[in-house]
């Protein structure tokens, strides 16, 4: 059910901004003009630019230029501002479920550029770090654990979006930045230490149920014995009604048990997230 709220998000931009009509077949029998495709980038018309970056991508020799990696970098940084546009949209109407499977063009078309952006990225690059962390929508996925993977470098973007006043942002970022603390606090200074692992505590409060129940299932995965007693004050007193027999109160009992079961008497925790 979290994996689906999570993926609405990407349905409901898909909506505003088109899809690409035309086949990937069809596009690839095209006659590049790679200059008139990188100028279709910069369209005001969502369509435009997915048509335009399919055509490029059909060539993989494209993405060996500079000037092309260049251009996607600046797309993917278009998309995902014009992405948060749609989710504040969204969240301001009270999370209206505009979205339907008409839109799965999209859905594959943004994949698509992630992917492209992620092959030739240099994630020790703050800008192009940045990019890619805000394009995730997951929290749990190959792509969270190689943004966690480059923590020392991501844990400040992640920082910054888990603030975000869109709730599917601070959902889909802070749960990695559990990770991305779990997986490099030695190499992190103490400073930040400090503030990322105060941004995840506080997230355990958040208004939005989904932010609470995404962080408690990370902690449950990646989380230290110190995050218990706050754990244990949402076990205790989290506002969200049990339906059907789950809770987020039960949700952070779980978390609990699993993190003692972690980090006692078995060795080194993990970095495995709890299913």
């Amino acid at each position: 059910m979290i994996t689906m709220q999570l993926r609405f998000a990407v349905l409901f931009f898909a909506a505003a901004c088109g899809t690409a009509s035309a086949s990937r077949e069809q596009q690839a029998t095209q006659k590049q003009n790679v200059p008139a495709l990188l100028e279709k980038l910069h369209s005001s018309d969502g369509s435009e630019r997915a048509k335009a970056f399919v055509q490029l991508h059909s060539d993989s020799a494209n993405l060996k230029s500079p000037e092309v990696r260049s251009a996607l970098l600046d797309l993917l940084d278009r998309e995902n501002h014009e992405f948060d546009s749609q989710l504040l949209e969204a969240q301001e109407k009270g999370h209206p479920d505009e979205g339907d499977n008409d839109n799965a063009g999209f859905v594959e078309y943004f994949g698509d550029l992630v992917g492209a952006v992620d092959s030739f990225a240099d994630w020790n690059d703050p800008r192009q770090a940045c990019i890619l962390v805000d394009a995730n929508s997951s929290d749990e996925s190959a792509f969270t654990e190689e943004i966690a993977d480059h923590a020392r470098v991501t844990v400040p973007c992640l920082m910054k979006r888990s603030a975000s006043v869109i709730s599917m942002n601070r959902a889909a970022s802070v749960p990695v930045l559990v990770q991305a603390l779990a997986k490099a606090k030695d190499t992190l200074d103490p400073g930040t230490v400090q503030s990322a692992s105060r941004i995840v505590l506080g997230a355990l409060q958040d208004p939005d149920e989904l932010v609470r129940a995404l962080t408690i299932h990370a902690l449950a995965g990646f989380g230290a014995e110190d995050t218990i007693p706050a754990l244990r004050k949402v076990a205790e007193a989290d506002p969200e009604p049990e339906v059907d027999g789950h809770s987020i109160r039960k949700l952070a009992a779980d978390a609990i048990a699993a993190i003692e079961k972690r980090t006692t008497g078995q060795g080194e925790p993990q970095l495995r997230p709890q299913r």
